[in-house]
């Protein structure tokens, strides 16, 4: 049997209960396809392309904060693979200085756990440490950092859409593994202390360290409330707050504190010794 049935405009034929598409819907997959490509190939260096969709973010396991598990829908964009290293911050700072901003410096040299010092005339990562995430950093000198090289800050939405995998994703607890070991930096295995960025395994979209090493800012102003109003397309936090967000744990955090819901945060002028950052930017 044969018949074309008519569904919200769109003539679809029919055979034996097997679907065809018709010229409109294929012309539109085939653009899709086209322009997904397009921007796969245009994917930055050291960046990875995360193809926009639906997820439902937050958890009902969590703290208070995590809840309620609602519904996201994100654009495509590129994210970082790796956090931001002390050597890739030596050379922002190398260009720019260290500059105040929010009454502190970007990055707190003169604390003994700043990876990066000042040696004749030049910010230099401290032996051993250049391929380690920086810390020490203000949200102030992430943000500036971004713009810096053309990115900028990763929504909360973005950053966990990110960790969970995105379109890959199977809704593993941590980014990359229900075991937290095979992915992370965390209070049982980094003998108190930051690690090269990417000896662990990747999660889903093949980013690493998203789970541990150390806290990474995110754009948002943070609101505990927050989940129960955001919007569903593209949230971008709070207008105004007192705190921003940070995503992640770090290398002191216990396991809870490293799932992919598990939400942080700090002063915006906070230059301390779990916090780093890495960047994204708009696919277009």
């Amino acid at each position: 049997m044969k018949k074309i049935s008519i569904i919200a405009g769109i003539s679809v034929l029919i055979f034996t209960g097997i679907s065809v598409l018709t010229a409109n819907e294929t012309s539109s997959n085939s653009e899709y396809e086209i322009n997904r490509t397009k921007l796969v190939q245009q994917t930055p260096k050291g960046m990875v392309f995360v193809e926009g969709g639906t997820f439902n973010m937050g958890s009902t396991e969590g703290d208070p904060d995590e809840k309620p598990i609602h519904k996201v829908t994100l654009s495509s964009y590129y994210m970082d693979t790796y956090e931001v290293t002390s050597a890739d911050f030596a050379a922002f700072l190398n260009e720019n200085g260290n500059k105040k901003e929010g009454d502190v410096l970007w990055l707190d040299i003169e604390d003994e756990d700043s990876p990066i010092q000042f040696v004749n005339g030049e910010f230099v990562a401290k032996v051993g440490y250049e391929k380690h995430p920086i810390l020490e950093i203000s949200w102030y000198a992430a943000n500036s950092y971004a713009k810096w090289m053309g990115k900028r800050l990763p929504t909360e939405a973005e950053w966990e859409y990110a960790a969970r995998g995105g379109k890959a994703s199977k809704n593993l607890v941590y980014a990359g593994s229900n075991n937290i070991a095979e992915v992370a930096w965390y209070d049982e295995n980094s003998d108190s202390d930051t690690r090269e960025v990417g000896l662990k395994k990747p999660n889903e979209l093949g980013i690493y360290d998203m789970t541990g090493n150390v806290w990474e800012w995110c754009s948002d102003w943070y609101d505990e409330m927050y989940y129960k109003t955001a919007p569903e397309l593209n949230p971008k936090g709070p207008e105004t707050g007192k705190y921003r967000v940070l995503r992640g744990g770090a290398w002191v955090s216990i396991a809870k504190e490293c799932r992919v819901q598990a939400r942080d945060f700090g002063y915006r002028h906070d230059a301390f010794y779990l916090n780093g950052f890495r960047c994204v930017q708009d696919a277009k």
